[in-house]
């Protein structure tokens, strides 16, 4: 089960904006866990496990089938979700729930642009996949104008967060304690360095889940560190290979969709392409960016006031957005 906070003077903060306020302006005072278990610091990390990636996906899945008496998948269509799965589906390992989020200011959830993966690609794919998985549950959750009402009206909005996406994160509640919400993280982003490989996880990519319950990342658990030693390897092998040693991050995102991921279900349009820095801040990004222009004049007046407004020690938030390290794991030398 994921747990991951910010910790300021021995006190842990489930928001990355509430340990900023207690800091104070000693933002470097500021720590990040995640993944805190001897058996994931220990892991030796330079040894590439033997299985395939393809063997240890199918151990995981089965390891979460086997721990939890209900799985709820989170789908968006895109690389990670798709490749976990089809992770279940081809080893015939149940899926209790498939989820899927869309996303609207004005209630317009089929003609907003910021879920044209969802709408053009995913919904459709579900719609057929339904058919052939008829025990497992799909749910169609909408977030629209009474959600961001609620959301724009409060000032001290940015405390339940740890990022700036207008797209909240938010995992409805379900009975009972054996479950969990599967999530397609982390990505095996690897660094290269005066001959050596490192993997580093920072708060960037998970940070929103902090808040939430009863969460698995997929690729990326203390519960199974071989799973993300082996994504981290095949990248690893990779660049080494193909000497791609200058640490371009687009480049080598884009070679890990192609080498550790599946064909996403649902591609991202070509008016959503971006450059993808390594210390991304969520600060309107490309599906921000279009959700927000389905706004109505107060909505995207109330963006704004908050944006320009909202103070954390007299500091607007944007300036804020310091990432930090949690780890840096050792591949081993580049031979």
């Amino acid at each position: 089960m994921l747990n991951l906070y910010w910790e300021y003077a021995g006190t842990r903060y489930r928001s990355k904006f509430r340990a900023l306020d207690a800091a104070n302006g000693n933002y470097k005072g500021i720590t990040f866990r995640i993944h805190e278990s001897d058996d994931f610091d220990n892991y030796t990390w330079s040894i590439e496990p033997t299985p395939s990636l393809k063997e240890i996906m199918k151990q995981r899945a089965l390891q979460l089938r086997d721990t939890y008496a209900y799985l709820k998948l989170w789908f968006s269509g895109g690389g990670d979700s798709t490749t976990v799965l089809n992770t279940f589906i081809e080893n015939n390992i149940h899926l209790d729930e498939i989820c899927v989020y869309r996303y609207a200011f004005d209630d317009d959830f089929d003609n907003n642009q910021g879920d044209y993966e969802i709408n053009t690609y995913t919904l459709p794919y579900l719609k057929k996949l339904q058919h052939y998985l008829p025990k497992t549950r799909i749910k169609i959750i909408h977030n629209g104008k009474d959600y961001y009402d609620k959301v724009l009206n409060d000032d001290k909005w940015f405390f339940s967060k740890s990022n700036l996406s207008l797209r909240h994160t938010y995992l409805p509640k379900i009975n009972g304690k054996n479950f969990c919400n599967i999530l397609g993280c982390s990505d095996p982003l690897v660094i290269y360095n005066k001959g050596h490989w490192y993997n580093e996880i920072w708060d960037a990519g998970e940070s929103e889940y902090a808040n939430l319950r009863n969460i698995e990342l997929f690729f990326t658990s203390v519960n199974m560190p071989e799973l993300h030693a082996k994504q981290c390897h095949i990248m690893k092998n990779y660049l080494t290979k193909h000497n791609m040693l200058d640490n371009d991050m687009v480049k080598v995102k884009a070679v890990l969709r192609s080498i550790t991921r599946d064909p996403p279900v649902a591609p991202e349009p070509d008016f959503f392409a971006k450059n993808y820095q390594f210390h991304e801040t969520l600060y309107l990004l490309p599906k921000d960016k279009y959700q927000y222009k389905s706004a109505n004049k107060e909505q995207m007046d109330r963006v704004k006031y908050l944006f320009k407004n909202a103070t954390i020690n007299g500091c607007v938030l944007p300036k804020l957005m310091t990432q930090y390290r949690a780890k840096q794991l050792y591949l081993g030398e580049n031979v």
